[in-house]
């Protein structure tokens, strides 16, 4: 099993509802790195802009309740680095561009309905296609290319493409 690892993005209120409700993988805490659970996204307030209610682990092991704007902006008197901010998973990767180097194993098919394979990389040819070594002695070049990971490797022998991975990975 893989480790997810996560990135730190701006708050965004319908993204932040997707994870509250599971929809999307992700969590939810301060800028300073503090768990939050939002348990409310409409209080009823007197003031309209406060609109999400959210508990806030603090450094003493203990939940406060905390109250935002919509934006995930928390402005209280000495509080800082309470604004909410997202984590979402790092395992997509755009490898549109992506560019192998010499000796480094990459994932391989000609067309998008042909498997998977594993080949290690021979270079680039003089007129720039990226070559791979083969078990005959020979080198080839392949339509479709990408590195491999502990996340790619579940494409071997597969005719899944990346986005239908990064789908499944997204529904666990």
């Amino acid at each position: 099993m893989t480790q997810t690892k996560f990135k730190k993005i701006p708050f965004d209120l319908e993204l932040a509802k997707k994870i509250t409700n599971k929809e999307v993988k992700g969590r939810i805490v301060t800028r300073d790195g503090r768990q939050a659970r939002i348990i409310c996204f409409d209080p009823k307030t007197n003031d309209a802009l406060k609109s999400i209610v959210a508990l806030v682990l603090h450094p003493r092991g203990v939940e406060n309740v905390c109250i935002y704007q919509d934006n995930g902006g928390y402005s209280y008197l000495g509080e800082d680095g309470l604004d909410l901010q997202i984590e979402v998973p790092t395992y997509y990767e755009d490898y549109s561009n992506f560019e192998p180097c010499k000796w480094q194993p990459c994932l391989v098919r000609d067309t998008a309905h042909d498997c998977w394979g594993v080949q290690v990389c021979a270079g680039s040819y003089k007129y720039g296609d990226i070559l791979f070594y083969s078990s005959d002695g020979r080198s080839y070049t392949w339509g479709y290319r990408l590195p491999l990971t502990e996340v790619t490797e579940r494409l071997i022998g597969t005719r899944k493409s990346y986005e239908e991975l990064m789908e499944e990975l997204d529904a666990e």
